[in-house]
């Protein structure tokens, strides 16, 4: 092989592929924990500036969801006819330049229009990656390779909770924000020096003829009515509208219910990531590409079940006491943050298999497309809602429960994990007859 291969040769080379993968996987850990980090940061946020949960929910949802979704769909779609690569740096460069003026912001103004930057920023990281480890991996193991990248998001909680919270507990919670973007202009860099040249689906697309005319909107209507990718969409933004309430406001409930400071919190919620959420993630896609050749419905029942056992765990984390502790290896570990590490695990076994099987229902040219409108529907329904929702029900609480507020504010919205896994296993239903249509 030369020494500086085309997108042909890189594709077929396996080295090159995982090469890429970590690659990929460094920049969305970048990216989620730039993402995360905010939700460590609202005790003292709230402190500097004097905010109610709800506007602090509306800064840590809709301000950053809203150029999210708006640029999601065209970066993909300039992903897949220009440069997924390309992209991606760009993108990886802007959230990080975004990152570093959160901690710059004077007012809460400035913090939130810099908020809406970073989500332009990572409006173009997911979809690009998917697409691009789509590309390299075959079918055979496609899902694992998937759930290595979804693991991404686990690793990212970890560096911006535990990371983010000990930052912030020595040089204040600006310094956070500051050190979390160092690393984004070098990995912009890299990516577009070493990075995938081109789509490899330029190099193997059967027919591209097919979609030169294709608009935007006609590529995503296409995605749309396919039955079993519509109901994993709608499955997906279901359980996110509790899953990112959660990722927003549980570093508070910990300190709030269960009285940890923040480096506490923030420890055990980075713990419960680390073993629960990057293992699952790791697990969910290997299990699935196991089941799969068995029956193609294993893709989404896989999920599924994890979410509707996820649920009774939920609402158990959710009621049990402060003060409550177990003992572990000589160390009295709280039971609510060993209860998040089962349910991290549970909550983190959709992503591999799901945008997994979406590149299966779709042309190779439309997988970031249809990456991209999966993590639409994710966010309008999870990002933009579930943090607006929790902060605003907590309010309406405080009156009666007080710091327990945003206990019961969690709670009510646990129900639609439940839901998330009925629709997930509803698209298991309809998904090999439109594999078989595709």
């Amino acid at each position: 092989m030369s020494s500086n291969p085309t997108g042909a040769d890189r594709t077929s080379s396996g080295a090159y592929a995982v090469y890429v993968l970590l690659l990929l996987v460094v920049a969305n850990t970048l990216s989620y924990a730039d993402r995360h980090l905010f939700s460590i940061l609202i005790p003292a946020i709230k402190a500097e500036f004097g905010l109610g949960d709800a506007l602090l929910g509306f800064i840590g949802g809709p301000a950053f969801i809203i150029s999210y979704v708006l640029l999601t769909i065209p970066l993909a779609r300039l992903a897949d006819r220009w440069s997924r690569r390309g992209v991606l740096a760009i993108s990886a460069a802007l959230w990080s330049m975004a990152t570093a003026a959160c901690g710059l912001a004077g007012n809460v103004a400035l913090l939130g229009a810099s908020r809406v930057l970073v989500g332009v920023g990572e409006a173009g990281g997911l979809p690009p990656s998917q697409a691009m480890v789509s590309e390299l991996f075959s079918a055979r193991v496609r899902s694992t390779a998937l759930g290595v990248l979804a693991s991404a998001t686990y690793f990212g909680l970890v560096l911006g909770l535990t990371g983010g919270a000990a930052i912030a507990s020595i040089w204040g919670w600006r310094a956070a924000f500051f050190t979390l973007a160092l690393p984004g202009i070098p990995l912009a860099l890299l990516i577009w020096l070493t990075g995938p040249a081109r789509a490899a689906a330029s190099d193997r697309d059967p027919a591209p003829s097919a979609t030169r005319g294709e608009t935007m909107w006609a590529t995503t209507r296409a995605c749309w009515s396919i039955p079993s990718l519509r109901l994993l969409a709608l499955g997906m933004g279901v359980f996110n509208i509790f899953g990112y309430a959660g990722a927003i406001w549980m570093p508070a409930y910990f300190m709030r219910s269960h009285g940890m400071t923040v480096v506490e919190a923030g420890t055990w919620l980075g713990i419960g990531a680390a073993f629960g959420g990057v293992a699952g993630s790791l697990a969910s896609g290997a299990i699935v590409d196991a089941l799969r050749p068995r029956d193609e419905r294993w893709q989404l029942r896989v999920p599924a079940l994890a979410f509707l056992c996820a649920f009774p765990l939920s609402i158990l984390m959710l009621l049990v006491p402060a003060g409550t502790f177990v003992a572990v290896g000589g160390t009295d570990v709280p039971v609510v943050a060993l209860i998040s590490t089962v349910t991290s695990f549970l909550a983190s076994v959709w992503a591999g298999p799901s945008f997994g099987a979406a590149t299966r229902l779709v042309r190779p040219d439309q997988r970031a497309q249809a990456a991209a409108l999966l993590v639409v529907v994710i966010n309008i329904m999870g990002s933009a809602c579930g943090p607006l929702i929790a902060g605003a029900v907590s309010d309406a609480l405080a009156g009666r429960f007080g710091q327990e507020a945003l206990r019961y504010s969690l709670l009510t919205l646990s129900f639609l994990i439940a839901v998330g896994g009925l629709l997930f296993w509803a698209a298991s239903n309809r998904y090999v007859a439109d594999l078989g249509s595709n």
